[in-house]
């Protein structure tokens, strides 16, 4: 098959009634797309439709020959788990008993000292005319192949195995000639900066090269900014070459990676690299900042642990807070982040620290402390820095944005110096007043 075979269209059926309840939230087609942001596709619709035979072979119907179709959900061993079923009825075939997948997953299974589920059969079914791929990370395997003239991929609902097959679906679909030829890209992953003032920075360099690609989506821990040239383009191409120093001059210390990699990371290699050590006081954010920075394996050769402080008596007893900084200024205030910082780096004997304390709403905020305000202190070798921010989500928002934004000041602070600031004018909900340092 040759690239003039096919129209390079892509459709996502993601399938599960939780979805369209509102129990679980479709991240996987999100996931899907940035994958193949690399490749000038068109993603041409999205359908999420629930665990019934009729949803899916409608969803299945609109697709086009030619059209790759990704489909997540539906893989599993239970009686609704019906996306195998249904696409072997749909492109009439029947479903094939893999032996190779069977073995897989009975190894699987000894390996937990259990014996195979008794559903287990159906994950070993695959349409005529598929392969399996093995799931690096649970027990459904990823099915490819081409079925009805369509580039069938399906894969599993759950967000951690979708992501675990993505790049042999990638491979496998480049390796078939199913993906028309890379484009160029240029990625900036930034931190600390709202979606429209990372626009507004870069305003005048996107109107001096309209031939390229921009795109910007926010992401857990900031926002990209990618750049693409379409293969064969020669001027846009040029502009894609010229453009790469101005926007990274623009974006300076905003930026924590040039490469698809999170700021957790980023700051482990950082530290561990460094032989660097970390420990966490959290107050706000009850936890989210160490777990997020132990989400990655290898993670215990930096983090130390964390004490969570979130009443005032266990700041003063665990951190050492003194009680008279708590009753002039309140929890939420830079004396109490730097003392709960500095408190955490002596009693966990780490190199640094960080510490967060705030009004996360939607209850407790008034005129000089309104709910978004957050303190946050970084404690390093040479000194303790602190900043005030005042972030303007809800509960949920608020504390994401602040374990977002403490962890890329660590990252900052590694950058620059932890003798240094981590904090620059223009940084988004950063407000003028700022704690003392030590």
């Amino acid at each position: 098959m040759t690239e003039s075979d096919l129209k390079f269209r892509v459709n996502m059926i993601a399938v599960g009634d939780e979805l369209l309840e509102g129990r679980t939230a479709d991240t996987n087609s999100g996931r899907i797309q940035r994958a193949l942001g690399q490749h000038a596709v068109q993603v041409v619709g999205i359908q999420v439709v629930p665990d019934t035979k009729e949803a899916i072979h409608t969803a299945l119907q609109r697709t086009a020959a030619g059209d790759i179709v990704f489909m997540t959900g539906g893989l599993g061993s239970t009686p609704d788990d019906l996306t195998r079923d249904m696409v072997a009825s749909w492109a009439a075939v029947e479903l094939i008993q893999d032996d190779e997948v069977r073995r897989q997953l009975e190894q699987r299974w000894a390996k937990l000292g259990r014996k195979a589920g008794v559903g287990v059969h159906r994950q070993c079914q695959v349409p005529q005319g598929m392969t399996a791929l093995t799931n690096p990370v649970g027990s459904a395997p990823g099915l490819v192949g081409r079925l009805k003239d369509r580039i069938l991929v399906m894969l599993p609902g759950v967000p951690d195995e979708m992501i675990g097959l993505l790049p042999l679906v990638m491979q496998w679909l480049g390796e078939q000639g199913y993906l028309p030829a890379a484009r160029q890209i240029l990625l900036w992953r930034t931190g600390q900066i709202a979606e429209l003032a990372l626009v507004r920075k870069l305003d005048d360099i996107r109107s001096a090269h309209p031939r390229l690609h921009w795109s910007w989506w926010l992401t857990e821990w900031g926002v990209d900014v990618r750049l693409a040239a379409e293969p064969g383009h020669i001027e846009a191409q040029a502009q894609l070459a010229a453009v790469n120093d101005p926007v990274t001059a623009a974006l300076g210390h905003l930026v924590y990676s040039r490469r698809m990699e999170t700021l957790p990371e980023v700051v482990q290699k950082m530290m561990i690299e460094r032989g660097l050590t970390l420990s966490v006081a959290e107050s706000c954010t009850a936890g989210m900042i160490g777990a997020k920075l132990t989400d990655l394996a290898g993670s215990s050769a930096f983090f130390k642990g964390g004490i969570l402080a979130y009443s005032n008596d266990i700041k003063q007893e665990l951190l050492g807070v003194p009680a008279e900084i708590l009753e002039e200024h309140g929890a939420v205030c830079g004396p109490v982040v730097q003392a709960m910082a500095e408190g955490a780096k002596q009693r966990l004997g780490t190199d640094f620290a960080l510490a967060v304390s705030g009004i996360s709403g939607p209850d407790g905020g008034h005129v000089d402390k309104p709910v978004g305000t957050t303190w946050m202190a970084v404690a390093g070798p040479e000194k303790t820095f602190t900043q005030v921010y005042r972030f303007p989500g809800d509960r949920h928002r608020n504390r994401m944005l602040t374990v977002a934004s403490v962890v890329d000041s660590l990252r900052r602070s590694l950058e620059f110096g932890s003798d240094q600031s981590p904090w620059r004018s223009g940084d988004s909900w950063c407000t003028p007043a700022s704690g003392r340092t030590k």
